[in-house]
């Protein structure tokens, strides 16, 4: 399936939950691109609060939903 460039930007700018894997560290960080490699989704992040930014393969972030009530879970 082929992945066109409004979809890969659909969740930039957004905010998502970074998970480390094998550690039960996690964290805020804030989209700042997308893109297809090798088949995988990868998003260029950078944390909501430190400094540096490096792309994680999309299975290590976990995006917010908004409820009506503008409750996120």
């Amino acid at each position: 399936m082929n992945t066109t460039a409004q979809e890969l930007s659909a969740n930039i700018g957004k905010t998502a939950t970074l998970k480390v894997a094998g550690t039960p560290l996690s964290f805020s960080v804030v989209i700042l691109d997308a893109r297809k490699r090798y088949g995988n989704l990868d998003y260029k992040v950078k944390p909501v609060a430190g400094e540096g930014e490096a792309w994680h393969q999309s299975t290590a972030l976990v995006f917010s939903t908004v409820l009506d009530n503008n409750e996120q879970v």
